[in-house]
């Protein structure tokens, strides 16, 4: 069995869980339940019946969830929030023919997209399988919660030039209508399809963010009954240099003796919230 994988981070936010260990990875093509070869993820049913989850699923909250995932070495991604609090609702096992995930208790706040995909490995060295990796984005429907709550009551979202900005008002139930609207001066934005368009697993996106883009915004959603609103958001629009980050690279010492222990700090300051990915080159390197 692989007990840990290695290979390159790629930009992303889902975790890897077995044993605990979190490393970025590349969110997994979105995968139909049906068709030929598309059945490793499913969610246990009642008196040991099973379904084969499609590229999306709502559930009701409350309702212990168990997902299966067929073969003997698999990871598992979840929503970030679960990783955030350590929960203790969540629990993976592997078995010989199987990975099994279970839920308890779950609520609205866990609503978000469910992956599993194969390790697979050569001597000691092991990587994801990419073409056998399955997600489904799980609902848990929430009428008291049509959005999924946030422990944060002020987010700031930055905007930058010929880059999609996200306000991430991701709602419980895929039929809510949402509206987004500026605070001040009080007016709702109009998603147009084309340069503001809104996706129930991500929230409002604008195409191509401006300055005039920028202040207090939220948004309302409905069903049936009373509109709810979403936690408050300040857009920002960042200027951002065109040239690349600057890097600085430091050590501890300016000369040391054999066996000495030495600190060598390496610095990139540049574009906010983007990830930096590092390469070493030193004397000896095999």
């Amino acid at each position: 069995a692989c007990q840990q994988v290695k290979r390159k981070k790629d930009v992303g936010e889902n975790r890897i869980r077995p044993g605990g260990k979190r490393v970025k990875m590349r969110h997994p093509k979105l995968k139909d339940a049906g068709g030929k070869g598309q059945s490793l993820l499913t969610q246990v049913l009642d008196k040991g019946r099973f379904l084969r989850l499609g590229q999306s699923t709502t559930l009701t909250p409350g309702k212990n969830m168990e997902l299966r995932c067929k073969g003997n070495s698999i990871g598992w991604s979840y929503p970030t929030y679960l990783d955030t609090f350590n929960d203790s609702r969540l629990s993976i096992k592997q078995s010989d023919k199987y990975s099994q995930l279970i839920l308890t208790s779950p609520s609205a706040a866990d609503t978000g997209p469910y992956s599993c995909w194969v390790i697979v490995c050569d001597g000691t060295e092991c990587e994801k399988d990419h073409e056998r990796a399955y997600v489904s984005y799980i609902y848990f429907e929430d009428k008291d919660n049509l959005f999924v709550p946030s422990a944060i009551h002020f987010e700031i979202v930055y905007m930058r030039a010929n880059r999609p900005a996200v306000v991430p008002c991701r709602v419980t139930n895929p039929q809510a209508k949402v509206s987004l609207h500026r605070e001040v001066p009080p007016e709702e934005i109009t998603a147009n399809g084309t340069l503001v368009t809104y996706d129930p697993t991500k929230g409002f996106v604008l195409q191509n963010p401006s300055p005039e883009h920028q202040g207090v915004f939220y948004c309302k959603a409905v069903t049936k009954g009373t509109p709810q609103i979403s936690t408050k958001y300040q857009l920002l629009y960042v200027e951002v240099p065109s040239g690349p980050p600057f890097v600085s690279l430091e050590a501890s010492a300016e000369s040391v003796r054999g066996g000495d222990n030495i600190n060598v700090t390496c610095t990139v300051l540049g574009e906010p919230e983007v990830d930096v990915s590092f390469t070493w080159s030193y004397p000896g390197q095999v």
